[in-house]
């Protein structure tokens, strides 16, 4: 028989590990267009000079060197932002999401970003 945890969030629809997930990525959109990580991307690109003539930019990836257009691209904690699994540590993953400083962004490509977070992801473990 399956060990189910307690619904005890949102009119008791919600385990704590979906309550605290799902406020997770509602702060990490609200965040997206933060401006010192948008600084961060505008820093990393380039004028775009091939076939495509939609295409204004290429951004650089800061771990391979490559260039990719604009959805191939992700911005970067360089250092990572934690995990959110109580109230007591809302205020500190608040205020590593929003760094003020430029510098504690980087721009990476999807391949690069995924490498990046399964190993912190396994370096926790």
């Amino acid at each position: 028989m399956l060990n189910r945890k307690p619904k005890t969030r949102n009119n008791n629809t919600q385990t704590e590990a979906a309550f605290f997930g799902s406020l997770r990525g509602h702060l990490r959109r609200a965040y997206r267009y933060w401006k010192p990580m948008q600084q961060c991307k505008t820093n990393a690109r380039i004028e775009y000079h091939g076939d495509n003539k939609r295409r204004k930019w290429a951004y650089l990836c800061n771990h391979c060197k490559q260039y990719y257009k604009g959805s191939e691209v992700q911005i970067d904690h360089r250092v990572p932002v934690g995990t959110l699994l109580s109230l007591e540590h809302l205020p500190a993953f608040v205020a590593a999401l929003t760094n003020e400083d430029v510098n504690a962004y980087q721009l990476l490509c999807k391949p690069c970003h995924l490498k990046k977070t399964n190993s912190e992801r396994a370096e926790k473990k």
